[in-house]
């Protein structure tokens, strides 16, 4: 079990703790078309439906102990920009979770999920001693495959047919990971 982490930050970025109270912006973001593909998840049809997600997905893992995520924002504003965190904690064979983050589009470009990433890892490999970090991305999205390439994740292997996209068809993903 992990504990639960503080906020960090960066030289142009806050990450702090998603909480209840970011079911509004968990619906606005997570309804955008681009984060929508890039996902493969579906928007929440509704508030109601946002709220469960941000239970189910971030604020259980938090409470159990298995997961992080943090709103990024930029240093001097409070707006959340997207989210990064780890889950699927596990401690045998090696210390390892998963990693996985999104970014509105309009921040695209600037360098900030590199940055936002690299401290994540930085908390991973440190204070939690994680062995391996893997991140699954659909093999459509190229942008998230240089983010991890450059963040030093190397490509291990494509999965056919292993994950869906956001209308629920089969579609490979890439299986990356950085090791400590």
């Amino acid at each position: 079990m992990t504990p639960v982490p503080p906020g960090l930050e960066t030289q142009r970025l806050r990450l702090r703790p998603l909480t209840a109270a970011d079911g509004p912006w968990y619906l606005a973001h997570f309804s955008r078309p681009e984060i929508v593909h890039g996902s493969g998840f579906p928007a929440p049809a509704d508030l109601a439906a946002a709220d469960a997600e941000l239970r189910r997905y971030v604020l259980d893992l938090i409470a159990d102990g298995t997961g992080m995520r943090w709103g990024i924002s930029l240093r001097d504003e409070d707006a959340l920009i997207g989210s990064i965190g780890y889950y699927g904690f596990a401690e045998q064979p090696v210390r390892r979770v998963e990693v996985g983050y999104d970014l509105a589009p309009e921040q695209w470009g600037h360098g900030y999920m590199a940055e936002a990433l690299g401290s994540v890892i930085a908390y991973c490999l440190g204070p939690l001693r994680i062995g391996r970090i893997e991140a699954v991305a659909l093999s459509r999205n190229e942008r998230s495959a240089r983010v991890l390439t450059r963040a030093g994740f190397r490509c291990e292997r494509l999965l056919p047919r292993h994950g869906t996209d956001e209308h629920g068809e089969l579609m490979d993903e890439m299986l990356f990971a950085l090791t400590a």
